[in-house]
């Protein structure tokens, strides 16, 4: 069982608290990398080819921190960690040349710079690190419950969620990465939002519905079940230690109850709508469109995140395609 806290009943107030209308603009949460970064990282992956490290197309995942000596990165590595852990809890960063390297090149840069960030953790019972986000043909409806559906591997639009909120795998993320390899032909737009602003507009509102929000959920974890465990989790979608943490897929919930045989009641579900209300207000989200090798780093302690539903190219080399990283502090 996750550990559960009293309702915190206070006003949470810092940075980590914000609206989207509060940023002046979209560049005061991006990131471009240096051209003495990328010449950096360049170097690396000639070490690494060089010290044939790398003999398959899976072996990236042996790579540690010290085959990417950056120097150049080492101060901003730092400063965004602080922003992650302690600020806003999201960073867009830009500026890689992505088409002069191949998908397997990209994705060695991008494990090198999550690396500087924090320790990569399993998404998978398999124990994959790097995960491949794409629309494998599933209908979400039809399919949910099968191992290994997750909503990740469809072109639907994804409400506001922590990743793994029931310990998939084993493990809850305290930073969600994104890489771009691929865009979609329309849709997929991505949005951020700070759990500490609508934990204030619920304090304000609808305090009462605190208490039970504090309480666990059942969560359902058929998505990627350890061996020998229980199929749901007992998860509180608010926690307080010093700082709010969130825990939230509404669909999790929905299928938690049903698979527990314990069904949920309007107590239970009034205060996930009206959580599920704030989070629709247009004035609290960041939303964007990632391009082609921008990579994304969201906070997934304090940070809920959406994606709108897509369509893809019918090429099956121009689906898009993103590649995830979960990592620990």
């Amino acid at each position: 069982m996750v550990p559960c806290t009293p309702p915190h009943k206070a006003p949470i107030t810092g940075p980590a608290v914000w609206k989207g209308s509060d940023f002046s603009s979209p560049s005061d949460y991006w990131y471009y990398l240096s051209s003495e970064t990328i010449a950096e990282l360049d170097k690396a992956l000639r070490r690494i080819r060089d010290s044939g490290k790398c003999p398959r197309a899976d072996a990236w995942a042996t790579l540690t921190v010290e085959d990417f000596p950056l120097p150049s990165f080492e101060n901003d590595a730092e400063a965004l960690r602080e922003e992650l852990r302690f600020g806003s809890g999201f960073v867009v960063v830009k500026g890689l040349p992505i088409d002069r390297y191949t998908e397997e090149e990209a994705c060695m840069i991008y494990w090198g710079l999550g690396a500087q960030l924090g320790r990569a953790i399993p998404q998978t019972v398999k124990g994959d690190l790097l995960y491949s986000v794409r629309d494998q043909g599933y209908n979400l409806e039809r399919d949910y419950g099968a191992a290994g559906m997750r909503t990740s591997k469809t072109t639907s639009g994804l409400n506001y969620h922590t990743d793994s909120p029931p310990l998939l795998a084993g493990y809850t993320p305290d930073i969600v990465c994104l890489l771009a390899l691929q865009t979609a032909k329309a849709g997929g737009e991505s949005a951020i939002l700070s759990a500490n602003t609508a934990h204030n507009i619920l304090l304000n509102e609808r305090p009462e519905y605190l208490d039970r929000l504090y309480a666990p959920y059942h969560m359902d974890r058929r998505a990627e079940l350890p061996p020998g465990e229980a199929p749901t989790l007992p998860v509180p979608v608010f926690a307080y230690d010093g700082q709010l943490a969130v825990r939230y897929l509404r669909l999790y919930i929905t299928k938690g109850h049903e698979v527990a045989g314990a069904p949920l009641t309007p107590a239970d579900t009034d205060p996930l709508d009206y959580l599920d209300e704030v989070m629709r207000r247009p004035q609290l989200p960041v939303t964007f469109q990632m391009a082609r090798g921008e990579m994304q780093f969201v906070n997934n302690v304090f940070i809920l995140h959406s994606r709108t539903e897509y369509q893809d190219y019918p090429e099956p080399e121009r689906k898009r395609h993103y590649m995830r990283l979960w990592l620990k502090f």
